[in-house]
């Protein structure tokens, strides 16, 4: 699994991955922590940036922009070198991390809360079915 390594500051990458892990636990993707982890540590970087950081591949580092900036979670800016070919980007988070990542917590907490209520629904419907099995 790809850990965090952030040039400036190695104590730094353990609470980088803290959140990530904490991330995956709520339903977010592997890459799309990373990334997100990685711009909120690391401000504006670039795909090439980001695949160092994060010791991910350019196609995954890609396909995660895409769902963020699908949802607006990340900015990108286009960075005028002025040479041939493809102009490169750089990407940042599009407000702090808390506010970012705010959808996916709120996703995570409606889950919770079906859940929730589908467990008591079941635990009813045992109850009931044990009272009927005994009568």
């Amino acid at each position: 699994m790809p850990q965090i390594t952030l040039a400036s500051e190695a104590s730094s990458s353990e609470p980088a991955n803290l959140i990530v892990e904490m991330l995956e636990n709520i339903g977010v993707s592997t890459n799309v922590a990373y990334v997100l982890v990685s711009l909120h540590e690391g401000g504006n970087l670039s795909s090439r940036e980001l695949q160092s950081v994060c010791g991910l591949r350019q196609p995954e580092i890609s396909m995660a922009m895409k769902e963020l900036l699908n949802e607006e979670m990340v900015r990108c800016e286009a960075q005028n070198e002025g040479g041939r070919g493809r102009p490169s980007h750089s990407y940042s988070l599009n407000g702090g991390l808390f506010t970012v990542i705010k959808p996916f917590i709120d996703d995570a907490e409606s889950r919770l809360n079906q859940l929730t209520i589908d467990l008591e629904r079941l635990d009813n419907v045992s109850k009931t079915l044990a009272k009927a099995a005994t009568s």
